[in-house]
């Protein structure tokens, strides 16, 4: 097995093989990035496609471990899926609302409910509250990031996490007290 140095350095030189392996190491984890954000596994997969692109395009300039490659191409799919997200939101991404978030705690307290149930519920909230627990519980970001990467204030970002990992709380208790569990 070739090292991640050896591999790029031959994909920097277009060898085809190369380019397919540092593909195949991160393309699960880029398209569930953009997945998550988009909602829609077509639109994940030519995103995930381009951000690919884009990233070969420049590999030239890249210069770091193969963990800093799969995080820069994951960053390149984020973006574009938030650029999507935006475009075909049919409601904005947030709402302009108070600073009462200020103090928000992590400590998201799921840990008696099946994973289904949270996805469920998650994949159930307006789109920008969606989004913003996805993009600081699962991808990582912080606050401050994704009001760069949106364009809006930081303090927005967090009233929209605040309230909506309230309303994800409230959806799964509500449907995990619906049906019987062992």
């Amino acid at each position: 097995m070739l090292g991640f140095n050896i591999v790029l350095e031959r994909a920097r030189k277009g060898n085809e093989q190369s380019l397919m392996r540092l593909y195949d190491l991160c393309c699960d984890t880029v398209f569930n990035a953009s997945y998550r954000i988009v909602m829609n596994a077509q639109d994940a997969e030519e995103i995930t496609q381009d951000a690919f692109l884009k990233t070969f395009e420049n590999l030239d300039s890249f210069s770091g471990s193969e963990r800093d490659f799969v995080a820069f191409v994951k960053t390149v799919a984020i973006n574009k899926s938030i650029d999507m997200f935006r475009k075909h939101s049919k409601e904005p991404f947030y709402e302009e609302i108070d600073n009462t978030a200020d103090q928000i705690e992590d400590d998201t307290d799921f840990e008696d409910f099946p994973i289904e149930k949270i996805k469920e519920a998650l994949n159930n909230l307006p789109d920008g509250y969606r989004l913003t627990i996805t993009l600081r519980l699962i991808d990582g970001l912080e606050f401050s990031e994704i009001a760069e990467r949106m364009g809006i204030k930081e303090s927005s970002v967090r009233s929209q996490y605040a309230r909506g990992l309230e309303k994800l709380r409230s959806n799964v208790t509500a449907q995990y007290n619906e049906v019987p569990h062992p």
